[in-house]
């Protein structure tokens, strides 16, 4: 279904085994691999799409730049989107013999999964996220991050706004991967493993299938398929559209759980919440910007911050608001360019 370049995903490749242990040395996270842009505005706008999505625009040095995010236009008044989020739990176990499995016991607390961890997260419970001063609200991360993106709206007309994830637990499903499909690594811990799925192996073998499998999986449903220490041929995870009209197109997210972790960015939701929030904003990957495909994580991989919630620190990353695309900050929280205001600038 997808077309990689090689070169790229060598050197990411190499990224992906050597980044995880490199925090706080300034280099940039290749958190997602490359994916086709899979629709045009148009296309969307004209056919719909298998999501609740609105459509919005700014225009930068003459030219109007669109774009179709999750849920309803916050300009328009509060509403509330849920969105059934089904999470597939994959037990991978590889040809040396090691087994990565989402539904089983993590390293770091072994009464729990990667599955149960990130339903207790802050991805999908809610927290109170602030901005500065400004209390956007007790709610999950992404949704707090949407919120921030457009307050000057959702502070004025549209206080009650929400885009809210509803998680939907799926049977574990098990594969057993071949020496061609994938291998293992050194994990960041004497004992530990990572591992590595070609992308090509994901596709024919993982999310095509399981989507034919799955037949209750509408378009109106985010799916994440949920690994456990076990990354993408790449980078650390991505998100797509898998079908080929964009009114019956599934989004989903392929991502790992990642623990034990020896730095943050290496650590339990970074991922996940990176994906989740470009979901969000650009779920069809069909958002152009003057700084190209409007991915709000990319530009802060390396950004990870601590959120507290009943007893346990979570580490999502810092996302950057439409605004440090757009060049223009003014619709969001404190007019800053990204949630935690990372950058004092908008993109070069």
């Amino acid at each position: 279904m997808t077309t990689r370049k090689s070169v790229v995903q060598h050197l990411v490749m190499v990224l992906v085994m050597v980044l995880p242990y490199a925090y706080g040395q300034g280099a940039p996270i290749q958190r997602d691999s490359p994916r086709p842009q899979r629709f045009t505005t148009e296309q969307l706008r004209d056919a719909g799409t298998g999501l609740p999505t609105w459509t919005g625009s700014f225009v930068y040095q003459g030219r109007t730049y669109s774009y179709v995010m999750v849920g309803t236009d916050p300009a328009k008044g509060s509403a509330t989107t849920k969105i059934p989020t089904a999470i597939i739990p994959l037990k991978l176990t590889f040809s040396d013999g090691t087994v990565f499995d989402a539904s089983g016991p993590l390293y770091s607390y072994h009464n729990a999964s990667a599955t149960q961890a990130i339903v207790a997260s802050p991805i999908f419970k809610a927290t109170d996220f602030t901005a500065g001063t400004v209390d956007l609200g007790t709610t999950q991360y992404v949704d707090a991050f949407q919120r921030g993106n457009f307050w000057s709206s959702v502070s004025t007309v549209a206080p009650n706004y929400h885009v809210l994830l509803k998680p939907i637990i799926g049977p574990v499903q098990s594969f057993t991967v071949p020496a061609s499909g994938g291998h293992t690594i050194q994990g960041p811990l004497p004992g530990t493993k990572r591992g590595i799925l070609n992308g090509s192996y994901i596709d024919q073998n993982i999310t095509g299938p399981l989507f034919n499998k799955f037949q209750q999986i509408t378009p109106g449903v985010f799916t994440i398929f949920l690994t456990y220490n076990v990354f993408p041929a790449g980078a650390y995870g991505y998100h797509d559209a898998w079908g080929s009209d964009p009114a019956t197109a599934k989004t989903y997210t392929y991502v790992s759980y990642l623990d034990p972790y020896t730095n943050p960015i290496d650590a339990d939701i970074s991922t996940l919440a990176h994906e989740v929030a470009e979901w969000m904003d650009d779920a069809y990957i069909n958002n152009f910007t003057p700084c190209g495909i409007l991915e709000v994580g990319d530009p802060v991989s390396d950004v990870i911050f601590e959120v507290k919630r009943n007893g346990i620190t979570w580490h999502p990353q810092d996302l950057v608001f439409l605004g440090y695309f757009s060049y223009d900050p003014s619709q969001s929280v404190n007019d800053w360019f990204t949630f935690r205001n990372t950058f004092s600038q908008p993109c070069q």
